[in-house]
């Protein structure tokens, strides 16, 4: 394996241009605050390289073979993970809870907080429109800063890598109030109060089509309880149902009260 990884990793950066001396600081603190320490940065550059700024500047290659490689190492390693950290789940939930943890959007949105937006280089009509900052292809450069990680430290530093950057800080998001399935929960407490179901109605989309964002509401007996907004309309949906549920417990309370 050892040596497997090593050819690899002279292949990828045998015809890598020279990298700048300011490029070389911007990845190199990019990585220090991952807790990654990199020999041979010009993998890493090649990992944080879109294929539109490669086209445009006749580079040999980009991150897109990096990122086939991240995204089975990725997928891997939460598998396992899960498996281990849940002993008694079905193979039907450690399924959706790894899909869940691996999915594009998810890894978009760690990458964005780990600050891999600013040094992934797009090209010059991708970077006027803030391309570096979709979370479709934020996830895809996280997966190929995880392949590049396999490749220069080896298969332990990557599921560490993983484990450590990916897996742990999405799972505690995903445990936080904004990911909970709140329309399952209003439909269940709407059905045992009121015997009807919940009624969505998506009453705005605007902006460019690649950020485009969804304001959504909730009709119980045709009166909104409540309103959400999000880049998905499941988002903007569980986000209205979330604000609808809570309010409906705070009226049951005071109801109660009386």
């Amino acid at each position: 394996m050892g040596r497997q990884r090593a050819d690899a990793e002279a292949l990828a950066v045998a015809s890598w241009p020279e990298i700048s001396r300011e490029r070389r600081r911007e990845l190199t603190r990019f990585l220090a605050s991952c807790g990654v320490r990199a020999r041979r940065i010009a993998l890493f550059d090649q990992a944080l390289t879109h294929s539109s700024y490669a086209f445009e500047h006749g580079l040999p290659g980009d991150n897109e073979r990096l990122e086939f490689l991240g995204d089975s190492l990725i997928s891997f390693f939460v598998a396992f993970w899960l498996f281990e950290a849940r002993p008694h789940s079905q193979e039907g939930v450690l399924s959706k809870q790894r899909a869940t943890l691996v999915s594009r959007a998810l890894l978009g949105r760690r990458a964005r907080d780990m600050g891999l937006g600013p040094p992934l280089r797009v090209g010059r009509g991708d970077a006027r429109s803030a391309i570096n900052q979709r979370p479709t292809l934020l996830g895809s450069a996280l997966e190929a800063l995880v392949g590049a990680v396999f490749i220069e430290l080896g298969l332990e530093a990557a599921r560490d890598f993983v484990l450590r950057e990916i897996a742990v800080p999405l799972q505690a998001d995903i445990e936080k109030v904004d990911y909970q399935d709140h329309k399952s929960l209003l439909q269940e407490l709407v059905q045992k109060r009121l015997h009807r179901t919940p009624e969505y109605e998506t009453i705005s989309e605007f902006g460019p089509e690649h950020e485009k964002r969804f304001i959504i509401r909730v009709l119980i007996n045709g009166r909104e309880y409540g309103l959400g907004e999000g880049q998905r309309k499941k988002d903007a949906a569980n986000q209205a149902a979330r604000k609808a549920y809570e309010r409906l417990v705070k009226e049951e309370k005071e109801t109660k009260g009386k």
